[in-house]
């Protein structure tokens, strides 16, 4: 079977795939997305939607500017979808609390405050345990304090992915529920896409495959440096009154969404492309949740799920036409940072489509040829 020609193909339908496609559709492409599942199905539908553009990987250099502007983005883009297709994305301002139990992680947390204080739009303080456990009394009384930061968004993933898929068939993208196979070429030019029984024309091909991205570069013969970071989260019930505000420790956190149920998590594990969810993840979550808010303890076990991220090579997205190729591009790499990542990728890729150059700040940190090797 052979499909008709599209202005931009656009392989993967995570969130920078479906956000791409209607800001494209929105500048007058005609856009297909390739799935080979559905739309969402992976890390972009199961995350948990922080937004918090100051802690990180990248921060504060070299991506803080870049993360400001996403986290900015966010925050018309989830009026502008909502105008456009009518679905509320969640979009909510939620405080934090990032606890600190030792006086190495207290000194590291006051250090940030002193540069995260000066972010604009952003207010960031140290807290001691009493005052910490004013903000937020379910904390643990064992903390010795925590960086208080105010202001930070959360969304809901699964929902903005609905939303960008909607808004960009409403600018007649195309969403075909195939898997690529490979690439159809001429000299440096890619014409298209094989597909399992059959192919589709293209005049520019987008890889935006998550993880999977790897794989294609058999395809193009450029290695493109990403693998999979499995992260799992559980989703618990509790009869203790809903937490007031987010709270993290290290890389883990623990919040109640506006449902009432509380997500802990989460998991960093380079397991290759095992998506299962296991024993160990759920008790090593479980141990930070209860060193967090120990008086959750009878809280049960709701769900436990788990993704797999796409995470490049130095932990910063890969955003870029790939090297070699007049018309092919990549958009990749944000580990777990790629629903706040996702505004600022989609535009990057839709600048260099389009005009061939992006204003947006940041972006030249976000290159493929930054892993080329230097005599």
């Amino acid at each position: 079977m052979t499909t008709g020609s599209r202005d931009v193909v656009i392989i993967g339908g995570g969130i920078v795939g479906c956000l791409s496609a209607y800001l494209l559709g929105r500048r007058g492409f005609k856009v297909t997305i390739l799935e080979a599942d559905s739309v969402g199905s992976h890390a972009s539908g199961f995350a948990f939607g922080g937004l918090d553009p100051l802690t990180g990987v990248g921060l504060p250099e070299p991506l803080l500017e870049f993360s400001l502007w996403c986290y900015g983005r966010h925050r018309s883009l989830a009026r502008e979808l909502h105008e456009v297709t009518g679905i509320n994305v969640g979009f909510e301002l939620r405080d934090r609390l990032h606890l600190a139990f030792d006086a190495n992680e207290a000194q590291t947390a006051k250090k940030d405050v002193a540069w995260m204080g000066s972010v604009g739009g952003f207010r960031v303080e140290w807290v001691d345990n009493r005052q910490a456990r004013e903000l937020e009394p379910q904390v643990s009384p064992e903390c010795l304090g925590a960086l208080y930061e105010r202001s930070p968004g959360a969304l809901e993933p699964y929902r903005f992915v609905l939303a960008a898929t909607r808004a960009a068939e409403r600018n007649g993208a195309k969403i075909v529920q195939r898997r690529a196979t490979g690439l159809l070429t001429d000299g440096t030019r890619c014409t298209g896409v094989t597909l399992e029984n059959g192919r589709i024309d293209a005049g520019v091909v987008v890889l935006a495959m998550g993880p999977w991205t790897q794989q294609a570069s058999e395809w193009c013969g450029v290695d493109i440096p990403v693998k999979p970071l499995k992260g799992q989260i559980l989703r618990l019930r509790s009869r203790e009154k809903p937490l007031v505000l987010a709270v993290n420790y290290k890389g883990s956190y623990v919040a109640t969404k506006p449902d009432g149920i509380i997500w802990a998590g989460t998991t960093e594990e380079e397991v290759g492309f095992n998506e299962g969810i296991t024993a160990a993840a759920r008790d090593s979550i479980m141990e930070d949740f209860l060193k967090m808010v120990p008086g959750m303890r009878e809280a049960e076990l709701v769900q436990q799920t788990a993704c797999l991220r796409p995470l490049s090579a130095d932990g910063l997205p890969i955003v870029d036409k790939v090297t070699g190729w007049d018309n092919l591009y990549v958009a990749t790499g944000a580990g777990r940072k790629g629903i706040l990542w996702s505004t600022g990728m989609a535009h990057v890729l839709l600048d260099l489509i389009a005009d061939g150059e992006s204003e947006v700040s940041g972006a030249e940190h976000l290159r493929l040829d930054r892993f080329e090797p230097t005599d």
